[in-house]
């Protein structure tokens, strides 16, 4: 599934919420393992795939470059990126996934 044009490269694109990201769509495992690797000791959900649209943001933004819009479909000008967001409790990956510490 994991495209070769797109390497594995967690980015972090939270503001005030725990995100992490990479371009294409990679396996949970190997995703979830490169973020923990990457020191995100964050509690994530499951990650999921989706295509994104970068749009430039106005000088008004602050320090943020760009604005990332999701959709869970292809369309033209869309990139394929797997994404990780903020959860607890049992909605963790490591608990969904059953690779929580015993």
């Amino acid at each position: 599934m994991t495209d070769p044009r797109y390497p594995l490269e967690i980015c972090n694109t939270g503001d005030d919420t725990y995100i992490v990201m990479s371009k294409g769509h990679h396996e949970p495992a190997a995703f979830m393992a490169a973020v923990r690797e990457a020191g995100y000791d964050w509690p994530l959900g499951m990650p999921t795939h989706h295509w994104v649209k970068t749009t430039p943001c106005p000088p008004s933004c602050g320090e943020h470059h760009c604005h990332y819009q999701l959709r869970d479909t292809p369309r033209k000008g869309w990139w394929p990126a797997t994404y990780a967001h903020e959860a607890f409790g049992d909605d963790r990956y490591e608990v969904v996934s059953g690779k929580a510490a015993s």
